[in-house]
């Protein structure tokens, strides 16, 4: 229940050590740290402005930008866990491609299905899972009140103190073992995605929240016979441009993603 940057830290750290969209540099454990501690490659990969810069220099060595990712999928060469971003920068301006008001979906949705096809027509489709979400449910209505969860101790110094979960967003899962035309009524959150792969390389939980999340894992079924993927035609645009008004909110939104594309620059990041 809160704005983007936090969203975005409990998806690579299951806790958050900030409530709003400061650019202080964050010095909370990640997926990442745990990945490399065991010998298991990773990779984050960014459209325009890498989100790890939120830790300064330290996840510069893993990542890379969009295009090398398609070509790590054309040549057989991803990681055993990748984090792709689409772009994000420019939300405000109606040129992102992340499905964000003000942009053109279409943008977001031609991103979505590129991946999708750089993956599951990749030699290693047989043996992975491909998960599309979002950050935040994008300020709209929901009639389910957002559930409660336990408390990470950086999220209650940073002042957390009801633990509620945010409003649903929706989540698609792609994978030989995902069960078509299923909607799952279990209840995960962000975490799940972490605790999913936790249980796959036995790896511990970072928190309390990935250790108690519900593993996303088990909306698949192992035993059905592997399902060969369905291409869409998906016109790949772009579509879209500037919007022609800004509001005074939108600016401000805009700022803080120019504010983190500075600190990007300034710690040599390839932006």
């Amino acid at each position: 229940m809160s704005e983007t940057y936090p969203t975005r830290i409990y998806q690579h750290a299951a806790q958050t050590d900030r409530i709003d969209n400061t650019p202080v540099v964050s010095k909370l454990p990640t997926i990442w740290d745990s990945l490399a501690k065991h010998g298991l490659e990773a990779r984050y990969y960014f459209s325009d402005v890498p989100f790890l810069t939120l830790w300064g220099r330290k996840y510069l060595p893993i990542s890379r930008p969009y295009a090398q990712f398609l070509l790590d999928c054309a040549t057989d060469n991803l990681p055993h866990v990748s984090f792709v971003d689409p772009r994000f920068i420019d939300e405000a301006l109606g040129t992102s491609g992340d499905d964000h008001p003000h942009a053109d979906i279409r943008n977001g949705q031609a991103f979505v299905d590129l991946v999708y096809k750089a993956v599951t027509l990749s030699n290693g489709w047989s043996k992975t899972v491909l998960v599309v979400t979002y950050d935040e449910w994008g300020g709209f209505f929901d009639h389910v009140p957002p559930p409660v969860a336990s408390i990470p101790a950086a999220d209650r110094k940073a002042g957390n103190l009801d633990g509620r979960l945010g409003f649903r967003v929706p989540t698609l899962l792609f994978a030989p073992w995902a069960r078509r035309g299923f909607v799952s009524s279990t209840q995960f959150d962000h975490t799940s995605i972490l605790k999913m792969i936790e249980w796959r390389w036995g790896l511990p939980a970072l928190t309390v929240r990935d250790a108690e999340a519900n593993n996303l894992a088990e909306a698949l079924d192992f035993k059905q016979k592997k399902i060969a993927p369905v291409q869409f035609a998906v016109p790949p645009g772009p579509f879209g441009g500037v919007c022609q008004s800004v509001t005074f909110s939108a600016r401000a939104a805009a700022d803080k993603w120019h504010m983190l594309q500075a600190m990007a620059r300034s710690d040599g990041w390839p932006v």
